[in-house]
């Protein structure tokens, strides 16, 4: 069903687009996004046959609708906009307080059909990876709270390691999907060798402290004996094959991922720690970097390489 969609939706495009997109959407790669903590899937069946499908990402009471399609013969008899209720209902449930998708701005009747489900236009992103024009759409299910209006990554590291050009990549990302931002970042007192941590905010609306008490994501490369509250960790695993304060950070959930190791294995170099967490991040807050030409972001210098490293942490695939 998913090389049927992809060859509608993108028939105006290239055969070489249409190519790569699939190879990120083949069975196994839906399956294994599937087994994600924040994916969510939707089916409808008839006579055991799928005849339509949503799938998106649901991450801090937001879900991003990745995909959402019928087969043609089931159009016109409200099977999507069923399947788009009992989805609200459930989510709403779960603390759900938005519906957003990024949708190809060349579609207009999927646009129009979307309206009369309630969906407004949001920002346009005038060139996504693959140059042609992405349209946000959004349908607010109520009026969230601040908790829910923000969320918080703090990413600590050692100088050297990256972390303000991932900071930077991050937070323009971020605000070219029409999010408020707020970025600061802290060293020690150590010139070389010192930990650097940045607070990144962002929100739908003007973030009025941009300091973080607690984080939503908490990423880690370096050893600190410095506890700092999170809900989510993401820790670099090269970090625990000591004995370390660092691996036993407090957290509702965690996630263990060798940033060092394939930096190094993969790419030569652990200077492409911070590109591959980037794709990590990306991938793990629901920004599809399909969406966005991240080369106009990234620094000239050894940018293929830095384009690799986010591409390989957020498990997108140029071939099948």
């Amino acid at each position: 069903m998913m090389v049927r969609l992809i060859d509608e939706i993108y028939g105006r495009e290239s055969e070489e687009i249409r190519r790569v997109l699939k190879a990120n959407f083949t069975e196994g790669a839906l399956t294994e996004l599937c087994g994600e903590e924040h994916a969510v899937l939707y089916v409808v069946e008839v006579e055991g046959r799928v005849v339509a499908f949503l799938y998106g990402w649901f991450f801090r009471y937001v879900l991003t609708i990745y995909w959402i399609y019928s087969l043609r013969e089931f159009r016109g008899k409200g099977v999507v906009r069923d399947l788009l209720n009992h989805a609200e209902t459930e989510l709403r449930a779960k603390g759900c307080w938005k519906l957003e998708m990024y949708a190809y701005a060349e579609n207009n009747r999927f646009l129009d059909f979307c309206a009369k489900l309630g969906f407004t236009k949001g920002v346009l992103i005038e060139k996504s990876m693959f140059g042609f024009k992405i349209q946000n759409i959004f349908k607010v299910l109520e009026e969230p709270d601040a908790e829910k209006r923000e969320t918080r990554i703090k990413i600590v590291g050692e100088a050297g390691q990256g972390v303000k050009l991932l900071s930077y990549t991050l937070a323009q990302i971020l605000s070219q999907l029409g999010r408020e931002v707020s970025l600061s970042l802290a060293y020690d007192a150590s010139v070389r060798g010192g930990t650097i941590s940045a607070d990144l905010i962002y929100s739908i609306q003007a973030i009025e402290n941009p300091v973080i008490d607690e984080a939503d994501v908490l990423i880690k490369f370096t050893r600190t004996r410095d506890w700092f509250p999170a809900k989510t960790l993401v820790i670099d695993e090269s970090m625990c094959r000591e004995a370390s304060v660092s691996c036993s950070l407090q957290s509702n959930k965690g996630t263990m991922y060798g940033f060092e190791d394939v930096a190094v294995s993969l790419f030569g170099s652990k200077i492409y720690i911070n590109m591959i967490a980037l794709g990590r991040i990306l991938r793990h807050i629901g920004i599809n970097i399909l969406l966005l030409n991240i080369k106009d972001i990234l620094p000239e210098r050894a940018i293929e390489k830095n384009l690799e490293a986010i591409k390989y942490g957020f498990s997108y695939r140029d071939d099948v």
